[in-house]
């Protein structure tokens, strides 16, 4: 089994491979002044819960947004499996190639995500992971990561128009009710889902344009269960879609035992 950790800018979420299937997935929130020590009891006891076994771990995988804890987590689990583990970077065989100018500064989460699209899903093909940001990449048909897109996530957008005005209260995004908001929570909600899928469909016509063939679109990220049934066009799901990319790294990059 390959323990595998993706620390995001709002939640830490760790999981267990073994192949192609995820055994178990658990998040912990992100906490920049949180220490290694804390980190490691924290990882320590929500392992145990989930009846983690480190004589079964045989590799592990770090893939951070957050710099600051890097370093931190890749600690924490060597002293829980004693393995040290693979840091997620644009140096390793990614089964891409790159066609950005600064390929050091992709997120290591768009990494990890590119390479399950290139690996498990028909090119070319996008992927939009629905987080704190959401953010699209592009592969086309020959494996070159093309770059994307990166806006602000549906909570982050509405916690920002909350902020900046005097009378539209924070709300929680969820399916909408209907189309067009009858009231102000459901005017915000309904902007907030609808747009985003309004804007995943925008985004692909055009890329489809560019590319003069047809995308394969996988959507990843807590809130893609309720966009997805807004868009008018095919979009496929995969919950474990960064998951299953570090998996591919691991498998890529791992030195032979």
């Amino acid at each position: 089994m390959i323990l595998a950790v993706d620390i995001g800018n709002t939640n830490i979420c760790i999981g267990g491979l073994d192949g192609s299937n995820v055994l178990f997935t658990f998040r912990m929130v992100t906490r920049p002044r949180c220490t290694q020590d804390e980190y490691t009891a924290e990882l320590r006891f929500l392992l145990r819960r989930v009846g983690f076994d480190a004589a079964a771990c045989t590799g592990a995988i770090v893939c951070s947004v957050v710099p600051v804890l890097s370093d931190h987590l890749a600690r924490a689990v060597l002293r829980l499996t004693g393995l040290a583990p693979l840091r997620v970077s644009h140096t390793l065989d990614t089964g891409l190639q790159f066609a950005v100018d600064a390929p050091e500064r992709v997120g290591q989460d768009r990494l990890a995500d590119a390479a399950a699209a290139a690996a498990l899903y028909p090119l070319p093909c996008m992927t939009v992971d629905l987080g704190t940001a959401s953010t699209y990449n592009v592969i086309d048909a020959d494996r070159r990561f093309l770059g994307g897109f990166i806006v602000p996530g549906v909570q982050t957008s509405l916690r920002a128009i909350s902020a900046g005005t005097a009378q539209l209260p924070p709300i929680a995004p969820e399916p909408p009710a209907s189309l067009i908001g009858k009231d102000t929570v459901g005017c915000l909600n309904s902007g907030a889902i609808f747009g985003t899928a309004a804007m995943l469909e925008g985004l692909t016509d055009r890329v489809e344009a560019e590319l003069g063939a047809p995308l394969t679109v996988v959507a990843t990220g807590g809130l893609a269960p309720c966009i997805i049934p807004c868009c008018r066009r095919r979009v496929l799901y995969d919950a474990d879609l960064l998951f299953k990319g570090l998996r591919v790294l691991y498998d890529r990059n791992a030195p032979a035992t």
